[in-house]
């Protein structure tokens, strides 16, 4: 029971806390202003809706663990998953989605380890690497593979069935059948997979001690290169599998997909309690910052808010999570 207590006031804290809270609030608001905010079906819309970002999200939490902010992670899934597609319609491949989540996966995964032996190799800041790295691969695609969208019909006809795997089927008052997409499931196991990886694995606690003090890291005895290269190829891994699950939902593979939204991505695991420094971070924070994030964005479109007052919601509660954060360490040092 004392121990009970004891997390229970050390979770009231945390960020997370915070986070959980601000999402009631603004819960029970858009509520009073859309009725059909709390019923079933919109709440599986949002859990739709997240799926992508919280894949994205588990790999950038790692990167920002480590002390750096990663720009191509959108770049890699989209072209991870476009790469796969055009493999699949290349060889006539009609098989299992399982596969295709493979290929996709490994073509992040290397994507990811370029970004980890160029920042171990020469050195380079995360942002700067990143950034070129997005830029060079989506060059690449629409100089040798070119430009064109694969519409639905030409698309492999597992990843289409994959958009229309639903569980939990019911029927509202119109008639009409939803249910939760079978995405979310894989999203779940995702995050519970980075949980166990981070809480109870030797390189899960290296991700943190490198984002804490490199130098004490490697007095330590992690092995610095070997850390960076699980945490972008994960990060990469993870990439490939969010553009075939985007691509898939969305029933169309465009190179050119997903560009400028990094930051929806990024805001969400600052908010999640994610320490923009390095060196602190939790799934749980991260999925409470994607689906802050996922609220705030839907209900702004279906009030009619324009797109760049979104843009400047995304940016002023990126900026708002920074100062919380530095406002708590300088608390804490002063305490």
């Amino acid at each position: 029971m004392r121990n009970i207590h004891k997390n229970l006031v050390r979770f009231s804290r945390s960020n997370e806390f915070v986070i959980f809270v601000v999402i009631i609030l603004i819960s029970v608001l858009f509520a009073f202003i859309n009725p059909t905010f709390i019923s079933t079906r919109n709440i599986f819309d949002i859990l739709k809706s997240m799926i992508v970002n919280c894949v994205f999200a588990c790999g950038v939490m790692l990167v920002i663990i480590n002390g750096g902010i990663d720009m191509s992670f959108m770049a890699i899934g989209i072209v991870s998953a476009y790469l796969t597609i055009q493999g699949c319609i290349l060889v006539d491949y009609n098989g299992g989605i399982h596969l295709i989540f493979l290929v996709a996966a490994l073509i992040g995964m290397m994507l990811g380890l370029c970004n980890a032996f160029l920042i171990s190799k020469f050195d380079i800041p995360i942002f700067i690497v990143t950034l070129s790295v997005a830029s060079v691969i989506r060059g690449l695609v629409l100089a040798f593979i070119g430009n064109e969208y694969v519409a639905s019909t030409d698309m492999p006809t597992s990843t289409i069935e994959f958009s229309k795997t639903y569980w939990f089927n019911m029927v509202d008052e119109t008639g009409s059948t939803f249910g939760l997409h079978f995405g979310v499931f894989i999203a779940i196991g995702i995050m519970i997979l980075t949980f166990l990886i981070l809480r109870y694995t030797v390189i899960g606690r290296g991700v943190y001690a490198l984002g804490g003090d490199t130098v004490s890291a490697a007095r330590i005895g992690y092995d610095l290169k070997k850390v960076r290269r699980f945490i972008y190829g994960y990060a990469g891994v993870l990439a490939g599998i969010a553009g075939i699950i985007y691509v898939s939902n969305n029933r169309m593979a465009d190179p050119v997909s997903l560009q400028g939204q990094e930051l929806t991505v990024i805001a969400a695991v600052v908010i999640g309690g994610t320490k923009i420094t390095g060196g602190k971070g939790t799934v749980f924070g991260v999925f409470l910052g994607v689906l802050l994030t996922q609220i705030i964005n839907t209900n702004l479109v279906l009030i009619g808010v324009p797109s760049f007052w979104q843009k400047f919601t995304f940016g002023s509660l990126i900026i708002a999570a920074t100062v919380f954060q530095a406002l708590k360490d300088k608390k804490g040092v002063r305490a």
